[in-house]
């Protein structure tokens, strides 16, 4: 029988890609969404260092796959884009920024998925919607906001260091805390506890992995 937490929904391939980035990378919106509402890492990446969100703004449409699209709807509701986009490659990374993923994570080339958008319209309506970058790093996105300001400043590597004034208003630092990103609710997308859900994976995996 598959237990729950059997299948390790991170494991890589020969090149550096877990289910998430090959499903993103092919087009799979269905599987993309199941994956993510099992709790796969949706900041994973190859050995190109390209995170789910570089790979998701190249492709131009994805397959709907019958997957709910009331989040889809949701993203392209956010950025002012036609309905009929949708299934568009910029409204899926904004879907996945939505559930974590991280916009200013930088690849190998030293390029985040922002600079990968081309129509400088579309990144400013994304840019709107992403927190701030590590003022430290620049590398993640802050999670880490300072009291008494209430300022976001580091990222959760750089959350360590010491800083007795804030970075921006150069105000004094009392404390600090972790901030959550808020995520769409996943309408229509199945439990964890579901065994069905947990084979198809499975059964997935291996289209994934035998021919790669």
């Amino acid at each position: 029988m598959l237990k729950q937490g059997s299948v390790q929904f991170d494991i890589q391939n020969k090149r550096k890609r877990t289910p998430l980035l090959e499903a993103v990378s092919q087009g799979h919106l269905g599987m993309t969404q199941k994956l993510v509402a099992l709790g796969a890492n949706v900041n994973a990446v190859d050995r190109g260092g390209n995170s789910c969100l570089h790979l998701a703004v190249e492709r131009e449409v994805f397959d709907s796959e019958d997957a709910p699209l009331d989040l889809l709807n949701e993203c392209c509701t956010s950025l002012n884009l036609k309905i009929e986009e949708r299934l568009s490659g910029i409204v899926v990374a904004r879907y996945l920024a939505s559930q974590g993923a991280d916009f200013h994570h930088k690849n190998n080339k030293n390029n985040t998925p922002l600079d990968l958008i081309k129509d400088p319209n579309l990144r400013k309506k994304l840019e709107a919607f992403l927190p701030p970058p590590c003022l430290l790093c620049r590398n993640k996105t802050a999670t880490t906001k300072v009291h008494p300001c209430e300022h976001l400043l580091t990222c959760e590597e750089c959350s360590n260091v010491p800083l007795k004034r804030c970075l921006r208003c150069l105000k004094p630092v009392t404390s600090r805390g972790r901030v959550e990103s808020p995520k769409f609710e996943e309408k229509g997308v199945q439990t964890v506890a579901e065994m069905s859900l947990k084979l198809e994976i499975l059964i997935n995996f291996y289209i994934f992995y035998i021919h790669l």
